[in-house]
Formats: C-alpha cells, structure tokens, sequence
C-alpha cells in the first residue's frame, strides 16, 4: 500500500554507517511489536515475547542508539556485525541494535539465530518503536517491514491518551494486514476507570477479547532491561500474547517473582 512506501532515507551522521537501501527477506516468520506512542513499552514487550518462545529468535531493535532499550540486557556482547548493528545474545535470543545514528540499516537476512542448538524454526522480533507521523513516517524498511510482517502486536497503556493513540494507530493499519493482538500495560479492563473505558473506539473494542494485559514492575521501571530475569507477570503475559498470535511452544516462565 502506498502508506507503507519506501522513502529515501536521510544521510548518516555517522561516516561510514551502511545505508537502508534494498529489500530485506527474513527467513521464517516475523511478529512486529508496535508502540503507540512513547514509553509505552514496546521493547519490554519484544524481548519478553523473545525471552518466552522456545524458538531461536533474531529481536531487532529499531530505535536510535541513544535511544536503545536493549544496551544492558544482553549477557554475552558479540561486537559490531559490520553492517550497522551491534550484537548480544542472551539464552537463544541474538539481539541487534544499531550501532550508527541516521538511517536503520538493513537486518543480516541470515543472522545466527541458533545459539543453544534449537532445531527449530527461527522468529524475527522486530520492535519497531513509535511512529506518530504514521508508518508512511517510519524510516527505510521498517514500515514496509511492519506491514509484511505475518504477526503484529500494537503495545499502548490503560490510560485516555494510550486508548485513543491505539486508535488512531488501528485507524491508520486499516483492515488489511494480519489481525492486530493488543498488549496493555495496566490492569484488566474491568478495572479501568470510566474514563479509559469510554475513551475506547470501535476498533479499539474489537480487539480488546484477545487483550494481553503487561503488568507494572516497580523493580523493572526502576532499573529498566537489564541481565537480571525478567519479572515472572511480564513472562506469563508475553505467553499469553503468543497464544494470540498463534505461535505455540513456551519457554517455562521463571519460578519467582519480580527479581527487581
């Protein structure tokens, strides 16, 4: 569709940072986390879906370098890949994030996404942050990633600007494109104030069956992603939201609690 088309990117302001030119074609599926506005939790969100599937997985982190969610949490740093992406990995995940401000370069087509010898199929995670201008905004490959993307998971809060940014955000995917699985940072919905509840749209509503609820970590908001364990809540929602993508096989979740 002519919303998710390529623009030309801006130049790096890094020298010698790889460009965003070409097409990228993972190998095996790609689940899209999408944050509707900011600080809404989108990377937690995408490393708990990684940390959760008994999958190896490839988590591609799009934001900028300042900007990183991910540059403590991996517990083995495997450097620069020499395409514009530093390298972690943490248990079967490889974790990229961007090593150069400017454009997002294009993903390793064929990363090793097999670090504990899993024989099973790699997942692509990509979190691909916050885009308010729209995906026709978002930069390089990444909108047209999103709307390719065979699974999309759209992260907002329980709050009156989280449930209208969700709105919007559906409003501008339009119907075409996998069915959306929405990720909430909050409590159920039977105990949202009145003022969340009304402020729900009709497309909004018509997902909210199949919501994932994201519990709040006081340790997690403190300390953010770090190579402590994730919380054991935010484990068993990331299982939830695989449930609703249809992507079965769960890692065990952790036997405590928040280890914050």
């Amino acid at each position: 569709p002519a919303r998710f088309r390529r623009t030309t990117p801006h130049p790096s302001t890094a020298p010698g940072a790889p460009t965003a030119e070409g097409e990228w074609s993972p190998a095996g599926e790609v689940v899209a986390v999408l944050g509707c506005h900011g600080f809404a939790g989108c990377t937690t969100v995408a490393v708990a879906l990684a940390a959760a599937t008994d999958r190896p997985v490839h988590l591609l982190e799009t934001a900028a370098p300042g900007a990183s969610g991910l540059a403590a949490y991996a517990t083995a740093e495997l450097g620069p890949t020499g395409t514009g992406w530093v390298r972690g990995r943490r248990d079967h995940v490889i974790l990229d994030r961007r090593q150069h401000p400017g454009p997002v370069p294009l993903p390793d087509p064929d990363p090793p996404t097999d670090p504990e010898g899993l024989a099973q199929e790699p997942l692509t995670v990509v979190d691909a942050g916050c885009h308010p201008d729209g995906l026709e905004a978002a930069p390089g490959w990444v909108g047209p990633a999103i709307a390719a993307a065979q699974h999309l998971v759209l992260v907002t809060t329980a709050t009156v600007p989280g449930m209208r940014r969700l709105e919007e955000t559906l409003e501008r995917l339009g119907p075409s494109g996998p069915r959306p699985v929405l990720a909430v940072r909050g409590p159920a919905p039977r105990r949202w104030p009145a003022a969340v509840r009304h402020s729900t749209g009709p497309a909004t509503r018509d997902l909210l069956t199949g919501v994932a609820l994201v519990p709040h970590d006081p340790g997690l908001a403190v300390h953010g992603l770090d190579t402590r364990p994730l919380p054991r809540g935010l484990v068993t929602a990331a299982t939830d939201l695989l449930h609703a993508l249809g992507l079965t096989g769960a890692r065990p979740a952790p036997t405590k609690g928040s280890t914050r």
